[in-house]
């Protein structure tokens, strides 16, 4: 019985050395800091996006204000050329307004025009971050389902070690079982090898009568640890190593 206890053992802890294996790849740094370098290249690039709509915003304003500027300028003009022969104080004002809206509209104009500029480089440097973003996604997304086929292969390697255990629990005896789960609700590692007459989970010397019960098939906890001691008298094939 200690016999089919110690494979079920050895099945639970290959199940937990791949679910460690799957943690470890789920956590891995490599990914874990390529996924925030997209992520801070996509943000990048939003502030880009909206660094670009601000400057068409300000285009659009500008083109407002000097389609405004044009519209008064033009009605002056049209004024001064109606009374060119006068030369009143309202004229003065005129010609006065007609230079400071001139001066407004070439300042309009400048500015659009760096606008523009800005957008054009916005636009370049987008282009220059879709294509290193595209290039690191890929590397990434190529990294990510050699990472994920690798956990589908623990994942599976767990449901058969699971199937096998739940073979081998049908043959073990009710008492023996109750026994083995009670213990193994406190810690994975339930069992504890003989080694020189020794527990080898804590040391313990044991005494001859207790290696003969065991010998016997005899369900013995350690006295020290309270682990189930057993005899490793052939080595028990195990499932492939995760």
């Amino acid at each position: 019985m200690n016999k089919e206890l110690i494979r079920i053992q050895k099945g639970y802890l290959l199940i937990e050395k791949a679910r460690n294996k799957i943690r470890v790849l789920s956590e891995s740094k490599d990914i874990q800091d390529e996924r925030k370098k997209l992520q801070d290249m996509k943000t990048m690039e939003d502030e880009i996006t909206e660094n670009t709509n601000n400057l068409k915003n300000k285009i659009f304003e500008n083109e407002e204000k000097l389609l405004k500027k044009e519209k008064e300028l033009n009605q002056i003009i049209k004024y001064l050329y109606s009374n060119s022969k006068k030369e009143t104080k309202d004229i003065k004002d005129k010609k006065k307004r007609q230079k400071e809206i001139e001066e407004e509209r070439n300042i309009l104009k400048k500015e659009i025009l760096e606008f523009f500029l800005k957008v054009d480089a916005l636009k370049e440097e987008m282009n220059d971050y879709k294509i290193n973003y595209n290039e690191m996604e890929k590397s990434f997304l190529k990294k990510l389902s050699l990472q994920n086929a690798k956990i589908v292969k623990y994942e599976d390697k767990i449901t058969f070690i699971e199937k096998k255990i739940r073979k081998i629990r049908k043959g073990i005896d009710s008492v023996s079982l109750s026994i083995y789960d009670k213990k193994r609700q406190k810690s994975i590692l339930v069992m504890s090898k003989i080694d020189q007459n020794k527990c080898k989970s804590c040391g313990l010397e044991l005494e001859e009568d207790i290696i003969q019960k065991i010998a016997q098939d005899e369900i013995i906890e350690c006295p020290h640890c309270g682990k189930i001691l057993y005899i490793e008298t052939e080595e028990i094939e195990e499932e492939k190593n995760v």
